[in-house]
Formats: C-alpha cells, sequence, structure tokens
C-alpha cells in the first residue's frame, strides 16, 4: 500500500451467529470488509453441552473470544454487535423482540449489552407477531436492514431462504408480517435420518438441476391432491423402478421441498415481484420455483445482512461513518496540495 493511501482502520466487529453457522466481518469505518471468518460453530453446537444458562453464557463468551481473538487484540474496545440465534432463549444472552407491525429502525433502540472479557458485545433484538397465528425471526431481521439499505426500490415481499426460510411483508421500512415455513431444516432431517438418505448418493448442487425441476412439476402437479408426504415417499419407488437416480434424489427431494413452501406461501400471499435474499446454495432453486409461480424475482446480494449489522451499528451510534477521501485525480487545481 502506498504511504499516501488512506488508512483503514477497524471499526465494527460485526456478528451472524445462526443456528448452524457463525460469521464474523472486520469492518472499517466505510462499512467495507476487512477480514471475515465462518465456522460451523453455530449455536446449536456451542450450547449442546451446556446444563444451565450461565454455562451457556459462557460457552458463548469462550467461542467468540476464540474465533474472534485476533481482531480484538489487534484493535482493543472496538465495538461488537451481534445478531442471530445468539440472542435467543438457548443463546448467549436473550435479546427480546420487536412486535410487528415495527420499523426497521427500531431495532437499533433495543439492543441488549452482553460483558465480553474486555470487550462489550451488543445483540439485536429479533422480529415477532404476536396476533392470532404468532410467528418469530432471528437473526433474518438484519438480512432485511441489508436488502433495504442496498436496493433501488422498496419490495413488499422479501423471502429468505435457510434453515427456516422467512416471507416477509413490507410497507416501506416497516414490517407488517412474515410467515416461516422449516423447508432447509426438514430437508435435512430428510436426507440424514430417514429410509431417503439411504437411497442418496450425493447432495444438491448449486443450480437447479432436471431432477429438482422434476420435483417441482410433481408438487405442482399433485400436492394438493396427495399432499407432501406421499410425494416425498415416490422417491424410494422412482429409485427402485429404475426412473429415478440415486444421485438425483437429493435435487427431487429439495424440489418437492422448495415447490411446495413457495406455491403455498403465493397461494396465501399473491405477489408480483420478490426480492429473493439468500445463499447461493439455494438462490438459483428458489428463483426458478417463484418464477414458475408467474413472479419476477430480484436478487439481492448474499452478504445482505453484513451491510445489516452496518447501517444498525451507525444509527444505534457503535460507529460512525468515515469519509471517504477523494482521490487527488478529481481534485481542482486550487485544491491540489502544495
Amino acid at each position: 500500500m502506498a504511504d499516501d493511501a488512506p488508512r483503514r482502520d477497524a471499526a465494527l466487529v460485526a456478528l451472524d451467529w445462526g443456528t448452524t453457522t457463525f460469521r464474523a466481518w472486520l469492518l472499517d469505518g466505510t462499512g467495507s470488509v476487512l477480514d471475515s471468518v465462518r465456522t460451523a460453530d453455530g449455536a446449536l453446537t456451542v450450547s449442546e453441552r451446556t446444563d444451565s444458562a450461565r454455562a451457556r453464557a459462557a460457552a458463548f463468551e469462550a467461542t467468540f473470544a476464540w474465533l474472534c481473538r485476533p481482531w480484538l487484540d489487534e484493535h482493543p474496545g472496538i465495538p461488537v454487535l451481534c445478531a442471530g440465534m445468539a440472542g435467543s432463549n438457548h443463546g448467549w444472552a436473550e435479546a427480546g423482540y420487536l412486535d410487528v407491525p415495527a420499523e426497521l429502525s427500531g431495532l437499533a433502540d433495543r439492543l441488549t449489552v452482553v460483558p465480553a472479557g474486555d470487550s462489550v458485545v451488543h445483540i439485536v433484538p429479533g422480529l415477532r407477531d404476536a396476533g392470532p397465528d404468532p410467528d418469530v425471526m432471528r437473526g433474518e431481521e438484519v438480512q432485511l436492514v441489508g436488502a433495504l439499505a442496498t436496493a433501488a426500490d422498496r419490495p413488499e415481499t422479501v423471502v429468505l431462504p435457510g434453515t427456516h426460510s422467512k416471507w416477509v411483508r413490507l410497507d416501506g421500512d416497516r414490517v407488517t408480517g412474515f410467515t416461516t415455513a422449516m423447508t432447509g431444516e426438514l430437508y435435512g432431517l430428510l436426507m440424514r435420518d430417514s429410509i431417503l438418505a439411504r437411497l442418496a448418493t450425493g447432495e444438491v448442487g448449486p443450480k437447479a438441476s432436471a431432477a429438482f425441476a422434476r420435483g417441482l412439476e410433481a408438487e405442482a402437479a399433485h400436492g394438493d391432491e396427495r399432499g407432501l408426504s406421499a410425494l416425498l415417499f415416490t422417491a424410494r419407488p422412482l429409485v427402485l423402478a429404475g426412473r429415478l437416480g440415486s444421485a438425483e434424489v437429493a435435487d427431487y427431494v429439495s424440489g418437492l421441498l422448495i415447490g411446495a413452501e413457495v406455491r403455498h406461501a403465493l397461494r396465501g400471499d399473491p405477489a408480483a415481484v420478490v426480492a429473493l435474499c439468500g445463499p447461493p446454495s439455494t438462490e438459483d432453486r428458489y428463483r426458478l420455483a417463484l418464477e414458475r409461480g408467474g413472479v419476477s424475482v430480484r436478487i439481492v446480494e448474499e452478504d445482505a445482512a453484513v451491510h445489516g449489522l452496518w447501517r444498525i451499528a451507525l444509527d444505534a451510534g457503535l460507529a460512525s461513518l468515515t469519509p471517504t477521501a477523494t482521490p487527488a485525480s478529481v481534485l481542482t487545481a486550487e485544491e491540489q496540495p502544495s
């Protein structure tokens, strides 16, 4: 780096601590990523061997310190903002919920403070629908903030695929309601612990395959008549009959599950345009399912969570935006240094 290049000081440690995955970013004063960490140390793994709230909190603190120690040592006192299942009732510390309808800007006013050695961690609350059909989300709210921060317009429906997929209804920056589908978790259980797991010889790929499309078509044609559980079993006789390859089972099952989720969600809450915010591993499959349902899909970049955490940190006063320097090449003659 040139001596006169602007220094990129670290301004925030941002954590997205999900059920199965831990993600962390070291951000500079513009919200740009300086470094990142991703591991399988999700909240479920961290908490599974603890038998009390105190032991659980200690386990989360130790995992955080271990995974982020180089950043914390190099930047003592750096603020830390955390979202996800670390703020659940079986996480680091319960961070509560905002009840919908709710403005996403209100998340910054309800942070839960947790001491962690020489650091202080601020945990973002989740969102809760306390109506006749209650629902909760924790972690996806920061993805929503990030999606809206980078969007050219304001979508009315955002789909967030994951272990527990979320279908979120928006009015500007206001969350008016949402629905959860356990699609990702069901897929994991079926492909690990069911009879279907014995048939499958491969995992789903990042792109929608012909076997996935076959699952979509089967669910669309027979889902109402036969039901999802009956259709899932069809993978077995299809393999036995030589009409479905063992390497195609995972994609076929994924097609049935995602097809059922998307078709029923659109039936309950029709949408012409949907913003899709998820990892590359599921993006193409959800896009295909949505487009087959007659929906126009707008893809939101994968790192919506880190953008959302940065936005919340700014709103909460945990970080301040560093002005970007104007390159010397665009300065006027009067502005050029002598």
